[in-house]
């Protein structure tokens, strides 16, 4: 068998864009064409999505535009636009962009720095604009390498930032995006952004009443066993019932984002009901009796939060309820108040 030289001719350094498009898996999990709802292409869009979605968190703005049109897709938010010296650096410099600031992002999704320059690595098209206080800024790329840029100018535009992305059909061969997936996507974020108004492709997505919309949306009414109970707090807010079906059945979120594996929060929004029904009736259920059948939905904001992958999908921060923690005092305990 012959030797397999290891030297420091082996050793290389590759640009941002470079180590994304090698390695896409390690930024937005598996490829896929769009065919199922766990492929890349829809990591892309929420990629873009949570930027705008942390800009209404954080009071400014109170629409969001989205548009996909045979592949091509452009987001449109009405928040203070990313500042006009840095819309290269935000979209094109890894580890650089304002989430690294606690004060400005204190309970956003995205900490790393790679969420949009991963979509602008990934697209065979890419454009930002950003728009503050009269002035704009305008940069297009082509698979992270940047084509163009315009010098700051004067605009009429409204506060906000612009980016439409077309994903490379070299890396997302056949891509399709599912209208169905991206819609359940959009009812999630109006969902955990009551008062959200999201229009895409013309016709408007806004929740009244969070997570209580969800489950009425989720379930019928009539398999219900009670009316859906719903505790809201500053950071927290739980829905929950029991149905007919046979299992769990639930939906957890963590500053936004949809953690379908659930994870450290979920695992102690389990424990909490158990704990609440048996100190309600003062009787040791089975844990399996009470969980049987349970449908609910949990949304928690955190500081920081761990992830166990780039994705999101699964929660791994720790101590998120003290042990034995009941239903109405976790929510007290993680938000300071409840109703």
């Amino acid at each position: 068998m012959a030797e397999i030289r290891y030297d420091e001719d082996n050793i290389r350094t590759l640009e941002w864009k470079e180590h994304i498009r090698m390695r896409p898996g390690m930024y937005i999990g598996k490829l896929g064409d769009g065919s199922s709802f766990e492929d890349g292409i829809y990591i892309l869009l929420k990629e873009v999505i949570d930027n705008s979605i942390d800009e209404y968190v954080m009071g400014n703005g109170k629409q969001i535009d989205i548009s996909i049109i045979e592949g091509t897709v452009r987001i449109r938010d009405y928040g203070r636009g990313i500042p006009l010296g840095k819309v290269v650096d935000c979209v094109s410099k890894i580890n650089t962009g304002g989430k690294y600031d606690s004060k400005a992002f204190k309970k956003s999704v995205g900490l790393n720095g790679v969420g949009t320059k991963a979509v602008n690595a990934l697209s065979s098209h890419f454009k930002v604009a950003a728009f503050r206080e009269g002035q704009s800024k305008t940069a297009e790329f082509s698979k992270g390498e940047l084509l163009s840029e315009t010098k700051i100018i004067k605009s009429d535009e409204v506060n906000g930032t612009l980016i439409e992305f077309i994903p490379d059909e070299s890396i997302f061969k056949n891509f399709k995006f599912r209208h169905e997936y991206i819609e359940n996507q959009i009812w999630n974020y109006a969902y955990l952004n009551a008062g959200l108004k999201i229009n895409f492709n013309g016709k408007i997505y806004v929740s009244k009443n969070g997570l209580l919309d969800l489950l009425e949306r989720k379930t019928d009414p009539e398999t219900l066993r009670y009316p859906i109970i719903h505790l809201v707090g500053e950071d927290i807010e739980v829905v929950m019932t029991h149905g007919q079906q046979y299992g769990e059945e639930y939906y957890s979120f963590v500053n936004g984002q949809n953690t379908t594996a659930g994870g450290t929060h979920l695992q102690a929004y389990r424990e909490a009901i158990v704990k609440t029904l048996r100190e309600f009736y003062n009787k040791n259920f089975d844990t399996r009796d009470v969980q049987a059948s349970i449908i609910g939905a949990i949304s928690l904001k955190v500081e920081e939060p761990v992830f166990e992958s780039q994705t999101k999908t699964k929660l791994g921060s720790q101590n998120m309820a003290p042990e034995g923690t009941s239903i109405r005092s976790f929510v007290t305990k993680k938000s300071g108040s409840t109703q």
